[in-house]
């Protein structure tokens, strides 16, 4: 922390302009190098040479704490001049410390430097020689409270100072709690002050306790730190392994204390009740002796175990707390649901899905020191159908346990189980289920018509499940498929609408008609997760001829002008203007145009002899769009 700053210039200061050699120079005027100067506020005053140069800096350090500065300005110091940077010595964070360097360094705009200074004596009020934490009698250099925390105070020279305590939040640096006592109690050549302080509002975690003395005007010397750590609860841990167990079965496992414990306060019983009832336990080892208080010595893993009766199959509710010497509670009960079987068994398998052939792995295990002579597996559906999956183990080489993987291939969708025979070689056999659910198989299959350029079409998609092997049938309503378009020498999918399965499994989707390339569907598949593709399909979008000008009558030999409207322009599309005159067979092209980009095609015919004519214009397919066709009209031909 730098001191606060009311920084002066005074030009005009004592000295020549300039040092001999042309150097800046600054040189401290007050306090005077090797004084004793008091605590408070310190105004160090020095004279400034710039060497010439216009502007610069100077900064100012007491010992390693107490800083200070001051900027000289343009033109402010040309001949000289004298500047004053006050300090403040004393406060908590800039303590007295005896003997400190005094240092000013000047620093001219071109960056050449200067230096001036020495050592000053600071009067202080005494020095901590020693900070402890007091608990159940003893010392420890760091501490662990719960409630309440002592702290002793150590000083050589304390005169009539007095010790004051403050618990640092490392965090934002502000103190969270403070206290003070006088050094009242002599013990050889130090005097000691003891200091309580409250920390049950103070959260857990890790503060920083700094001591310092107090002299009567207010000022401190130079502390101690050490830290405390707030532990409200002692962390407790009881491992019992998995919560389903072989039969036979107790409660058991691995307890870790870790402390320091409250004041006080030592490991003694393991207490246990199974479904409500207490049960005895062994603990071993037995309870290290050492000071459960002591940071350093605080900690011991040992194993518990329930004693007779074993638990009985089924499931259980456990509680586990562990007490101390005085029937206190350490740490926070544990609770746990244990399930005890004599057979265990478990399959895992990817997504289970109708008609698919999938790889599942089965594992069984019979009581412990058991060997199987038979394991076999077999999928049930919800008609409680069954198909054999694998028959392993056997009595010549019976196995401690099953780890076998098979291929399966469900029949019926729904709550399937994998049902395990297990049989040991002395006898023992028991049924286990395993639940599995199987997801119907779905497909579904996209249409929709050619449609006219800007003309609405209606594509139809039919979603089918197999919920049983073979045999597809309509997917339920409320599924919901999005039509998706592939517009021709592109490769990007747009969505253009979506819709709902009704019965039967139609979803009908409403299109617009833009341009040639594909349609397919999307939809979520029965089994979460997977999304449907359906095979693409052509999308054919035709284009648009029709008559702007067609005159109905016309004199033969002489030219009538017609004009037509292609829809959409595509490059490089071109019209045809066909013409069949009453009695032929076939239409003849009579005039081949191309079409503009204004869609307006324009076409000027003689017709050859007198008579009925039929005229109409004919757009061949481009890439984009299929070809189009313009309503015929009967011309009179005179």
């Amino acid at each position: 922390m730098t001191a606060a700053l009311v920084l002066a210039v005074v030009a005009g200061g004592t000295g020549s302009a300039y040092a001999a050699d042309g150097t800046p120079t600054v040189t401290v005027d007050s306090p005077a190098v090797d004084s004793t100067v008091a605590l408070g506020d310190l105004p160090v005053k020095m004279s400034v040479e710039l060497g010439g140069e216009a502007s610069g800096r100077v900064d100012v350090s007491l010992g390693y704490d107490v800083k200070g500065s001051v900027e000289i300005a343009s033109g402010t110091c040309g001949s000289g001049c004298q500047v004053t940077v006050p300090l403040q010595v004393g406060d908590w964070n800039h303590p007295g410390l005896g003997a400190m360097m005094l240092t000013a360094k000047l620093t001219t705009a071109s960056g050449g430097q200067a230096f001036g200074g020495g050592n000053v004596y600071v009067t202080s009020p005494s020095s901590i020689s020693d900070l402890r934490h007091v608990r159940d009698g003893q010392l420890f250099s760091d501490a662990v409270v719960d409630t309440t925390g002592t702290f002793r105070v150590s000083s050589q020279y304390p005169r009539d100072d007095v010790a004051e305590l403050r618990v640092i939040d490392l965090a934002t640096g502000a103190p969270v709690l403070t206290g003070s006592a006088p050094f009242d109690v002599p013990r050889g050549v130090d005097h000691d002050a003891v200091i309580d302080l409250g920390f049950a509002a103070v959260p857990d975690g890790l503060y920083r306790v700094e001591a310092k003395a107090r002299d009567a005007s207010g000022f401190y010397g130079s502390g101690k730190y050490t830290f405390v750590r707030v532990n409200h609860q002692d962390p407790v841990l009881f491992d019992t392994g998995t919560g389903t167990q072989v039969s036979p079965a107790y409660v058991g496992g691995n307890l870790k204390i870790t402390g320091p414990l409250l004041s006080g306060s030592k490991p003694d019983v393991v207490k246990l009740t199974v479904d409500g009832v207490d049960r005895a336990v062994s603990v071993t080892p037995a309870w290290k002796t050492v000071n459960w208080q002591d940071p350093a010595t605080s900690w011991q893993n040992v194993q518990f175990v329930m004693g007779d009766p074993q638990l009985t199959l089924g499931t259980h509710q456990i509680s586990l707390s562990l007490l101390d010497t005085a029937g206190r509670l350490i740490g926070a009960p544990a609770a746990k649901t244990i399930t005890v079987t004599d057979f265990s068994a478990a399959m895992s398998a990817p997504k289970l899905v109708v008609g698919r052939a999938s790889t599942v792995a089965f594992s069984a295990d019979p009581p412990a020191g058991k060997q199987l002579d038979s394991c076999e597996v077999g999928l049930a559906g919800p008609s409680s159908t069954s198909v054999a999956v694998g028959s392993w183990c056997s009595v010549p080489n019976p196995l401690p346990s099953l780890r076998k993987s098979a291929t399966v291939t469900p029949r019926l969708a729904g709550a399937n189980k994998f049902t395990f025979f297990l049989h040991t070689t002395d006898g023992y056999a028991r049924n286990v289920a395993v639940p599995a659910t199987v997801y119907a198989a779905r497909r579904a299959t996209v249409s929709a018509p050619a449609v006219p350029y800007g003309g609405t079409g209606t594509a139809k998609v039919v979603v089918q499940d197999m919920r049983s092997l073979n045999v597809w049938s309509a997917a339920p309503s409320g599924v919901t498929v999005y039509l998706q378009r592939q517009a021709v020498g592109t490769t990007r999918w747009v969505t253009l609408g979506s819709a709902k399965t009704v019965a039967g499994g139609v979803a009908s989707i409403p299109f617009v008609s833009a341009i040639n390339g594909a349609f397919r569907a999307v939809l979520a598949s029965s089994v979460p997760g997977e999304t449907l593709i359906t095979r693409a399909i052509g999308a054919v979008s035709s284009s648009v001829v029709s008559w702007r000008i067609a005159p109905r009558t016309a004199v033969h030999g002489r030219a009538v002008a017609y004009e037509a409207l292609a829809n959409p322009y595509d490059a490089g599309a071109y019209a045809i203007l066909q013409v069949r005159k009453v009695g032929a067979t076939k239409w003849t092209s009579a005039k081949t145009v191309a079409v503009p980009t204004t869609r307006i095609t324009r076409f000027g015919y003689a017709f050859p002899s007198a008579g009925t004519w039929y005229v109409r214009v004919y757009r061949p397919a481009t890439k984009q769009h299929a070809a189009g066709l313009s309503i015929i009209v009967t011309v009179k031909v005179s």
